[in-house]
């Protein structure tokens, strides 16, 4: 079963877009123009214009055009997220022990042990 061509729209732009031939602010071609290249009707072009606008591709100014937006950040993975958040932990935990040394205190852990004894 063949793709509806809206979707034939919206993934060729989409590849042309993740390709770099259009790329971050750039504008797209006019209405006509897209038409004129897919062999569409207009109702057929806004629907895919519209799956790149709902997935952040796209955006349109009315009477100025379409255009390319800028990619958003890249997130990390929840796994990397985790693994930077215990590096930071305990380059803190090591900077701690540092001050408490160079202050002549016991470590936290003996100071929080002692807080809890008395």
């Amino acid at each position: 079963m063949s793709k509806p061509r809206y979707q034939l729209v919206a993934d060729e732009l989409r590849a042309q877009i993740a390709e770099g031939d259009y790329v971050p602010g750039a504008q797209l071609p006019t209405k006509p123009e897209l038409m004129k290249r897919f062999g569409v009707a207009l109702a057929t072009l806004d629907r895919g214009l519209d799956v790149l606008r709902d997935e952040g591709l796209i955006e349109t100014f009315h009477g100025v055009g379409t255009f390319v937006k800028e990619a958003p950040p890249q997130r990390a993975s929840i796994e990397e997220e985790i693994t930077s958040l215990k590096d930071r932990v305990a380059r803190l935990e090591t900077q701690m022990m540092e001050v408490y040394s160079n202050l002549g205190l016991p470590d936290s852990a003996e100071h929080n042990h002692a807080q809890e004894a008395g």
